[in-house]
């Protein structure tokens, strides 16, 4: 019988809805083929996330008080008592007990962690954890200090990112086992004393799911796609639609840009018009990179890998982005991917795909040829799995 693996996640996978969701997918797909598997994922009521699960999961939802309260609770926790906002986010009594229960009744080989937010309550079970860091989060609370609009933001990102970098480093130095998307953040958790040498599990694709188009579109949409309840995403979409997208309009009147993503802030919404579309959550993304002209990526804050990147290259969509926006990607600037920093560059970029498309053409089939070497979920699932299944860590 194959060992087992108890997984604990922060919300649900599902192999199109988000960057999180996507990777925990391939991952715990990835961990049936050595592993059965046991899964706790936490519930908000507030947020029905759909759930898909790979074949051969044994899942359970633990549910948590509303999004809205617990908002409150971890922000007012935080300041009063200590430690870090987005911990006390995905603090669950309900799947700390049933952790318990799992492990008091066939104690796993491993307990993995499919994001630091979850593995506090692994600390305390006597197994060996594996925290699978989906992000470096505080350079992400580090960059919101400096990028954000809101001058409350800024503050309180200012005030947490000290108390993500302590949670980080003691977890980093707990677990048995890390991984992470990047080299570069495999120096990061190196530098807050990883027990060990962190694994680079990057971001992937599932290359059939998003298959190369035979032919570009006819028109000219631009396309954003992320969780504009995220504060980076929401602060690039708002830099790209205040300064980046009237240059372009002045140089393409027909061009038209689509904005998807969940929880637009009313704020960013009224920055829309005749000539911006959005289109809230969207489903599957394949419909939105099918009709996309250019993808854009105007991050100005964040960590990780983009997941959205590598879909529209994989479809076929040139990509533009910040160079933090295409952070931990190997894909080779001017060929495979623009990066632009600056409003008018980023415009220029734009209108430079939107108007030559054979060179358009040119940049998606190379971003296509890259993520097929690099970036297909296959091989980097099986590396993942391969990684657990070898590893003999004491309890």
């Amino acid at each position: 019988m194959k060992p087992l693996v108890l997984s604990l996640l922060p919300r649900p996978p599902h192999a199109s809805r988000d960057g999180l969701a996507i990777r925990n997918y391939h991952l715990l797909a990835a961990l049936t083929r050595e592993f059965r598997v046991k899964a706790l994922t936490l519930a908000d009521p507030e947020r029905l996330y759909e759930a898909e699960w790979p074949a051969g999961i044994d899942s359970e939802q633990i549910w948590q008080a509303p999004r809205g309260f617990r908002r409150v609770a971890a922000a007012a926790g935080s300041l009063v008592a200590g430690g870090a906002y987005s911990e006390r986010m995905y603090r669950s009594a309900g799947a700390a007990r049933r952790l318990r229960e799992i492990v008091a009744a066939e104690p796993p080989r491993w307990i993995v962690a499919h994001s630091y937010h979850v593995a506090w309550a692994a600390l305390r079970a006597t197994r060996p954890l594996w925290i699978d860091f989906h992000n470096v989060d505080s350079e992400i609370w580090l960059r919101t200090q400096a990028a954000a609009a809101s001058p409350w933001l800024r503050w309180f990102a200012r005030f947490q990112a000290g108390r993500v970098v302590a949670l980080e480093g003691v977890l980093a130095q707990a677990a048995a086992g890390i991984s992470c998307v990047s080299p570069r953040d495999a120096t990061a958790l190196r530098t807050l004393g990883a027990r060990g040498e962190p694994l680079v599990v990057p971001n992937g694709v599932d290359l059939s799911r998003h298959a190369f188009r035979p032919e570009p579109p006819a028109n000219e949409t631009v396309v954003f796609v992320g969780d504009l309840s995220w504060p980076p995403n929401a602060d690039g979409v708002r830099w790209f639609l205040s300064e980046v997208w009237p240059r372009v309009r002045a140089q393409r009147p027909s061009a038209r840009a689509e904005i998807v993503g969940r929880s637009a802030p009313p704020a960013l919404e009224r920055l829309g018009g005749p000539d911006v579309r959005f289109a809230g959550e969207g489903g599957d993304a394949r419909t939105h990179w099918l009709r996309a002209a250019v993808a854009v990526v105007p991050l100005r804050a964040g960590g990780g890998t983009r997941l959205k990147i590598l879909e529209a290259a994989a479809t076929g969509v040139p990509v533009v982005s910040t160079s933090v926006g295409a952070e931990g990607l190997a894909l080779a600037d001017e060929s495979e991917i623009l990066r632009r920093d600056d409003a008018d560059a980023f415009a220029r970029a734009t209108v430079h795909l939107l108007g030559d498309r054979p060179a358009a053409r040119r940049q998606a089939e190379a971003a296509r040829a890259r993520v097929e070497k690099e970036y297909g979920w296959g091989p980097i699932g099986e590396a993942f799995v391969r990684a657990l299944a070898d590893a003999r860590p004491a309890a």
